[in-house]
Formats: C-alpha cells, structure tokens, sequence
C-alpha cells in the first residue's frame, strides 16, 4: 500500500472517527473512554449534554504537506450546522517521523472536546470533519428523550 500512496489523492483522509464521552489524542493513540456511542438520551429538549468527544485518526499520504486545516462541525438532521462560525479548526503541522520509508504515509491522531453542547429537538445529528473547507467524513447519531418510567400504584 505505502509504495502506491505517491499516486493516490495526496489530500489527508479520515481512518476512522468515533464519537466518546471523553478522548484524548497522546503519542499517537487515541485514549477513548465510553467510546462508540450513537445514541445519546436525555431527559427533555431543548438539551444541553456537558461533553461530547471525537476521536479521529488520520492518514496522511506522500508527499507530505507542511500543514493542513482539520475542522469539525455539528449539523442537525436538516444539514444546518449547529456551531456556526464556531466550528472548531485546527491547523495541523506535518513533521514525518525520521525513520519513514519513502512514498510512505502516515498516520496522525486528533481529538476534539465539545462542551455545554445544546440540542435543540430529538432527531438525528451528526459531527461533520473537514480537511481544509471539504468535507472528508461525517460521525451520525441520534438524541431522543429517555422514556418516562410510570410510578408504580401503591407507592
């Protein structure tokens, strides 16, 4: 694969990307905890959830670029993006580790953390990522009201 790469799109791409309760982008590894969710239930709307984390592993191919922006957006079901001109960016800094074969790609690890993110009504939503302004992959899910337990009679 890494001998093909110098012919492949030379744009960074989304491995994978999962939506946590909290993750961390140390060393290379992603450290994830509560993990792989796609429903979040909460007790009514409008919502606010106190953290929200994305996990995203990147692969970078040959030829490196020196940089590259990597945002991510929040869009209700609708396609409207829920932070607006808050849509949290970054600018990446490529360094290759020395001991790259060359033409080989690499991987690089990111996490982002939202806090006191509102939900306006149930549905669907879903965290779109960007490289530069072109969206590259889009995490779904769902929030939804959690189900009312009726009070037992007698108590």
């Amino acid at each position: 694969m890494d001998s093909l790469e110098a012919s492949l799109d030379p744009s960074p791409s989304v491995e994978f990307a999962m939506l946590a309760d909290a993750v961390q982008a140390v060393g290379g590894k992603l450290y994830i905890l509560g993990g792989g969710w796609e429903l979040l239930y909460v007790e009514s709307f409008p919502a606010r959830h106190p953290s929200v984390g994305v996990g995203i592993r990147l692969r970078v191919p040959w030829p490196f670029a020196d940089s590259f922006k990597l945002s991510v957006d929040l869009m209700d079901e609708d396609g409207r993006s829920l932070l607006g001109s808050s849509r949290f960016s970054r600018t990446i800094q490529v360094r290759p580790p020395v001991r790259r074969l060359p033409g080989a790609g690499m991987g690089m690890t990111r996490a982002f953390t939202f806090n006191n993110l509102v939900f306006p009504k149930p549905g669907g939503y879903s965290f779109a990522i960007y490289v530069e302004d072109d969206e590259v992959s889009r995490i779904p899910f769902r929030v939804m009201e959690r189900a009312r337990r009726a009070p037992r009679a007698g108590r």
